[in-house]
């Protein structure tokens, strides 16, 4: 279960800096707007639970993820509060606290996930994704939109993630669609996040 909550937790705090134009498939003008809207919000919030599923174990975390613009802190739980894990980032440093043992630090999150976890995986992207954004730097090879006009399947990077349950929440006077479910596959991995709730603009 540690093994889990540290992929958990390192999965979802890769690759939160950086920004850069994209290639392969374009997103339609109206999808465009709605990602520059997301993309104006430098602060964040998402509380919900995180899963992991995979032919060798499986396993969920409870998660909470604050996001500013340089920086970001994450916790996440197992089941009934155990095993409560702590990441803090900043744009060159990353640190994995963990009660009763000594911190871990890295300059990259997936380099802590290679140290924690044993796990070498492509997860810079996974920010972006989290909001409904394709990752800069990572070529689109296939995107379906939704009657609404949102993302409900995006192929970046051999990911393939599956967008659900939107929901309308206020930035200022704009008013943003972001999803409440998100599975995302590579190979026989597969991530779930459902996001009880959003909070933009947080400080």
């Amino acid at each position: 279960m540690y093994r889990l909550l540290c992929l958990l937790a390192l999965l979802t705090a890769a690759g939160l800096m950086g920004c850069a134009s994209q290639r392969g498939l374009t997103p339609p003008p109206d999808l465009q707007a709605h990602q520059q809207q997301l993309q104006a919000v430098a602060s964040w919030q998402i509380d919900g639970k995180l899963g992991i599923r995979s032919p060798q174990e499986s396993g969920s975390a409870t998660l909470k993820w604050q996001q500013q613009p340089d920086n970001y802190q994450i916790y996440l739980s197992g089941p009934l509060g155990q095993k409560r894990l702590q990441i803090i980032g900043a744009p060159a440093a990353v640190t994995l606290l963990q009660s009763g043992q000594p911190p871990m630090h890295a300059q990259s999150a997936e380099s802590l996930i290679k140290k924690a976890a044993g796990w070498t995986l492509p997860v810079s992207q996974l920010s972006y994704w989290v909001r409904g954004l394709p990752a800069p730097k990572t070529p689109i090879t296939g995107l379906q939109l939704s009657p609404q006009g949102l993302i409900s399947e995006l192929q970046q990077a051999n990911w393939t993630i599956h967008y659900s349950n939107y929901r309308d929440y206020y930035h200022g006077e704009t008013r943003l669609a972001l999803p409440g479910k998100i599975q995302a596959e590579y190979r026989d991995l597969r991530l779930t996040l459902v996001i009880r709730d959003w909070q933009l603009g947080i400080h």
